[in-house]
């Protein structure tokens, strides 16, 4: 029952964002942290949550417009909120409202009844959804649309929230499926961007020019990952893990998988770890180019990223329970509950703690020690 429902929210998520232009209330929150301060993109609001003393320190729900009665455009929140090198928190509004807020965390007044970090900039050029987290590469800001788009700012020009530097198409204009929810990644000289289009493209970072542009045989709706022996690896809806060449964009697949890879592979010297959506677990051996072990199901469906955390790698599922893997693929419960709620968003290190962000619970944040103890949720 639990991996029907999950394939039918992912099923309306994608069809929604295609004919609606709006995610609906089914998307998951967005987490992301500094050692000091958590970040929680969760439906209508980003809370910026200070970690030591577990407070609330703002709320912004995007920029203050004249009173109406009825808000028939609600902004929406779950793209992950990302800091920037120069410290203001970039802030996605996944509605139709098509806008990108630069923040600064620490410019905001506590003695308001409800604090709300001052707007340094925003950008709203765009034509689609706010999906994917941006990346900063040097003074640039790489912003992948679903529009098809990757918009470039300059976060040093003062002009971030007027225009952009660069407008790269990497998806055919107009398409119903050419949209851009993966955060892109870099080896330093090329930027790769997924699609659910079903392909994938290398950038040239000092040019902006499409180097290659590659077909999969199923939607991508996560990242690339670049692995220990320098290639690409990335999954997609056709459950299928494929290695790309960097340079030249040749691939071949690697290993079939027993359902979507929804998420992103993260890579950890030559291992490679991922998931799919029927709730198996997946490490591979890049150098090697096989599996550390056979898959293993710990319990539900698995959306989340894992993480790695010291010598164990944590894996957050639908049930709402967090599992740690050792090197040799036995694993135990990490962390359970103590009430109802589902685990789709990545979980998070800040500082010596981890934070999982839930859904669907009385408390949409759970901080836990290194131990997996919890230490306090929020709200408390």
């Amino acid at each position: 029952m639990r991996k029907k429902k999950l394939f039918v929210a992912i099923s309306l998520i994608l069809l929604v964002a295609a004919l609606s232009g709006c995610t609906g209330a089914i998307a998951w929150p967005g987490l992301s942290a500094t050692a000091e301060v958590a970040y929680l993109a969760h439906t209508n609001a980003v809370y910026a949550i200070d970690i030591k003393t577990h407070n609330e320190l703002w709320k912004f729900s995007g920029a203050k417009a004249g009173f109406t009665l009825f808000n028939t455009n609600p902004s929406m929140f779950i793209a992950a909120p990302v800091t920037t090198s120069d410290g203001l928190v970039v802030i996605l509004d996944s509605s139709n409202k098509h806008v990108m807020y630069a923040v600064d965390p620490k410019d905001f007044n506590p003695n308001d009844n409800n604090p709300a970090p001052k707007i340094v900039w925003e950008f709203s050029n765009a034509k689609g959804l706010w999906i994917a987290p941006p990346l900063e590469v040097g003074n640039l800001l790489f912003a992948p649309n679903s529009d098809g788009n990757v918009y470039v700012l300059d976060l040093t020009d003062g002009k971030s929230g007027k225009q952009a530097v660069e407008v790269i198409a990497v998806s055919q204009p107009g398409g119903d499926e050419a949209r851009l929810w993966g955060q892109p990644v870099t080896d330093g000289e090329r930027l790769f961007v997924t699609a659910l289009d079903k392909t994938v493209t290398a950038i040239d970072l000092a040019t902006y020019k499409v180097l290659w542009h590659a077909d999969l045989g199923g939607a991508v709706p996560g990242g690339f990952a670049l692995g220990g022996d320098g290639m690409l690896y990335v999954g997609s809806l056709a459950k299928q893990l494929e290695r790309f060449d960097p340079a030249t964009g040749e691939h071949t697949p690697v290993l079939d998988t027993n359902g979507w890879i929804w998420g992103t592979p993260v890579a950890d010297g030559d291992n490679l770890y991922f998931a799919d959506v029927d709730g198996y677990f997946y490490s591979y051996n890049t150098a090697e180019q096989k599996l550390n072990w056979e898959p293993v199901q710990p319990d539900s469906s698995i959306t989340a990223n894992p993480l790695v955390l010291g010598d164990k790698v944590l894996v957050a599922t639908e049930s709402g329970k967090v599992f740690a893997f050792d090197s040799t693929g036995n694993f135990d419960v990490w962390y359970t509950p103590d009430q109802e709620g589902k685990a789709y968003t990545t979980p998070v290190i800040a500082g010596d703690t981890v934070l999982v962000a839930y859904l669907e619970s009385d408390y949409y944040l759970v901080a836990l020690d290194q131990d997996g103890d919890k230490k306090w949720n929020f709200p408390e």
